[in-house]
């Protein structure tokens, strides 16, 4: 009897034994779960911290760009130049501006200034911001150019744009300016650009 006793009381104290482990078990996995989805909010809002941070560099990049003020017809700040090609190059545009009233400007610049990635942006601000053109006809247009980012753009005035549409000034750069620029002749290239554009507006 004793016997039976005992085996039976042990069987309730493993039934009871059991019954605490799980209650112990089912605390824990409760508990847990604040604790799990407090690690998925902090995940979250790193993710979301990343994004953000994310997105101020690509503000903070687009910001980044240096105007510079204009020297004169030519602002060789990637010095690609010579004095004397610079005077060439100011005598032809103020010239040609003289007798059509086209204004004519040519930049170069480097990281110092922009970015690869912000070039053609980078020009448009710096033509609005140097007011290239005379303001009734917006005639104006500014030659950008960058070594470093073998890089060029000529960005037009919309009273240009109806007379020398963008496909016509995509064949200039191609034919007039780019067969000089992989020689490394920067001047003779600009100066023949220079030339066919004068050639086509006039």
């Amino acid at each position: 009897m004793e016997m039976d006793v005992c085996s039976g009381g042990t069987k309730v104290e493993m039934l009871i034994l059991g019954s605490i482990r799980n209650w112990i078990i089912l605390s824990c996995l409760l508990s847990a779960v604040p604790v799990l989805a407090t690690a998925r909010d902090s995940v979250a809002a790193m993710d979301s911290a990343t994004v953000q941070d994310s997105a101020a560099v690509q503000d903070s990049a687009a910001t980044q760009d240096t105007i510079p003020r204009p020297i004169g017809y030519t602002n060789d700040f990637e010095h690609l130049f010579t004095p004397g090609q610079i005077d060439t190059l100011d005598n032809l545009l103020h010239e040609y501006q003289r007798r059509t009233t086209i204004e004519i400007a040519v930049l170069t610049a480097d990281s110092s200034l922009t970015m690869s990635g912000n070039f053609d942006f980078f020009t448009l601000k710096t033509m609005s911001a140097w007011r290239i053109g005379k303001k009734e006809s917006d005639n104006g247009i500014l030659i950008s150019i960058s070594r470093s980012f073998r890089k060029i753009r000529i960005q037009n005035g919309s009273g240009i744009e109806k007379v020398l549409p963008n496909a016509d000034t995509k064949k200039i750069i191609d034919e007039s300016f780019i067969p000089f620029f992989k020689k490394g002749q920067y001047y003779e290239g600009v100066l023949n650009g220079l030339k066919t554009l004068m050639q086509r507006l006039e």
